[in-house]
């Protein structure tokens, strides 16, 4: 098990470390922008930091010989990973057709090729998986852009057996202040007048649907109905029409205009334990992730300090460190699995 492990994580490392043209020519251009901005393309040491991290999801979610779903799996690196570790059987759903083709491909890479990983179209508010499909359901830096997160709950609720996990990672924490002022400037980017990305798309959906619209008025009805979406910006823009009066603000303004999706908003990760419980999954907070022996001193020894301290006191993770990382148990026994070599988990 060790050596088929090792083996397919040197095949995604030969992936990751290919030239920009090499990759350009077999993943759409999004699969290198993303992954050149996390800084993983071609640096050993940030993919063995990514390793590394699976493998800590992978032991939370107490993965080994079990069917793990991943919620908004992206392009499906930490669902391949999980699956490579140790997992029965892995599904990554994704809505965004291009990154399934990435998930696919990748699997399809993998030396030998993977049959315990499916990357797949699926919405995480309405799977149409049966209830109580998965023992484990992850969802990584995706909880904080959805538009009904006590819908994303229950359903991750229904798609777990009983005692099954629920691993969340999200970088939107809000009780980590130093990233603050950068995210509320990225929001009033996002409604800046007039080429900011969602007063463009709002001003293009209100003048589609209301063609007489135009000038100040068509702008005027834009600003108003900021933090709308979708029937709610209809419906508001009829209301000012025919009354006068102006729609009462949402408690968040800044949404995408045809979705609803957040861009990032901020969880408090306590409320958010407290939202768990409200979906039937016994919360808890679980440390920061700090990788192992691949920083230059003194990096290292600040990230050991650091998992020393927040290995003892999880909450104060939530402090110190941007992400935040949260894990719910669904009620009932822990399913049954089957055994894994111990080796295989330090494999890598």
């Amino acid at each position: 098990m060790a050596d088929l492990v090792a083996s397919r994580l040197a095949s995604l490392r030969a992936v990751l470390m290919q030239s920009d043209a090499e990759i350009r020519a077999q993943f759409p251009e999004c699969f290198h922008r993303y992954y050149s901005y996390l800084r993983i393309i071609r640096n050993p040491a940030r993919i063995e930091h990514m390793f590394q991290k699976a493998r800590d999801m992978h032991r939370f979610l107490d993965a080994g010989g079990r069917e793990i779903l991943d919620l908004g799996a992206g392009f499906g690196l930490d669902a391949l990973l999980i699956a490579i570790y140790g997992a029965k059987r892995v599904v990554a759903v994704e809505i965004d057709q291009d990154m399934i083709r990435v998930g696919q491909h990748l699997g399809e890479r993998m030396n030998p090729p993977m049959i315990n990983f499916e990357s797949k179209y699926g919405d995480g508010i309405a799977m149409e998986s049966p209830a109580e499909s998965f023992d484990g359901v992850m969802a990584n830096c995706v909880i904080s852009h959805t538009r009904d997160l006590e819908g994303f709950l229950k359903e991750v609720h229904r798609l777990l057996r009983p005692g099954g996990i629920f691993f969340l990672s999200d970088e939107n924490n809000s009780l980590f202040l130093p990233f603050r002022r950068g995210r509320h400037r990225l929001w009033r980017q996002m409604e800046a007048e007039p080429d900011g990305s969602f007063f463009v798309a709002r001003r293009a959906y209100v003048g589609k649907h209301f063609p007489t619209l135009n000038g100040n008025e068509l702008t005027e009805a834009v600003r108003l109905t900021r933090g709308l979406f979708a029937e709610q910006i209809l419906n508001a823009v009829r209301e000012w029409r025919e009354t006068g009066h102006s729609p009462a603000k949402p408690d968040f303004l800044y949404r995408h205009p045809i979705d609803g999706q957040y861009p990032e908003r901020e969880l408090n990760p306590f409320w958010l334990m407290q939202k768990f419980r409200e979906a039937g999954l016994a919360p808890e907070l679980l440390p920061a992730f700090f990788s192992r022996g691949i920083e230059r001193h003194p990096r290292q020894v600040i990230k050991d300090v650091l998992r020393l301290f927040c290995t003892r006191w999880p909450s104060l993770s939530v402090c110190v460190w941007p992400i935040m990382r949260l894990r719910g148990r669904k009620a009932g026994p822990t399913p049954g699995r089957s055994p894994i070599p111990e080796l295989m988990s330090r494999a890598g």
